[in-house]
C-alpha cells in the first residue's frame, strides 16, 4: 500500500505521454504543412525558372517536386505517410537555400526566399528523424 501513489502516478504517465505525442505529432503536421505551402508559392512567385541556368533550374524543378509531394502527403487525411517524409523537406530546403544564394533574383525576393529557408529548416531540427 505503500507504493500506491507512486504506481499511481506511473499509470498517470503512461497514459498521458502518449497524448501529448499525438498532439505534438498534429502540431508539427501542421507547421509542416503551413510551411511548404508558403515555401512553394513564393518559390513559384519569386523565382521564375526561364531565367534560370541548369543547374539551378534542377535544383528549382526538384524543390518544387518535393514540396508538393510533401503538400500531397501532409493533406492526406488520416493518413501518417507524412511522417517518413523528412527526406523530402530536407531537400526541398537545401535547394531552395542554392536558389536563395544563386539565381538572379531581387534582395527583396532573396530575403522572402531566406525566410522560407529559415523556416524549413527550423521544422526539420524539431522534425525528429
Amino acid at each position: 500500500m505503500r507504493h500506491f501513489p507512486f504506481f499511481s502516478f506511473c499509470a498517470l504517465a503512461l497514459l498521458l505521454v502518449p497524448l501529448a505525442s499525438g498532439r505534438e505529432i498534429q502540431e508539427l503536421r501542421e507547421r509542416v504543412r503551413d510551411a511548404v505551402q508558403r515555401a512553394d508559392k513564393d518559390l513559384g512567385t519569386l523565382v521564375h525558372r526561364d531565367k534560370l541556368n541548369g543547374e539551378q533550374r534542377q535544383k528549382f524543378d526538384s524543390a518544387v517536386k518535393d514540396l508538393t509531394a510533401l503538400r500531397e502527403a501532409v493533406e492526406a487525411k488520416e493518413s501518417k505517410q507524412w511522417e517518413g517524409e523528412r527526406a523530402l523537406l530536407e531537400r526541398a530546403a537545401d535547394n531552395m537555400e542554392s536558389l536563395q544564394k544563386n539565381a538572379p533574383i531581387e534582395d527583396k525576393d532573396r530575403q522572402m526566399l531566406g525566410i522560407d529557408v529559415y523556416t524549413l529548416h527550423v521544422i526539420l531540427d524539431s522534425w525528429k528523424p
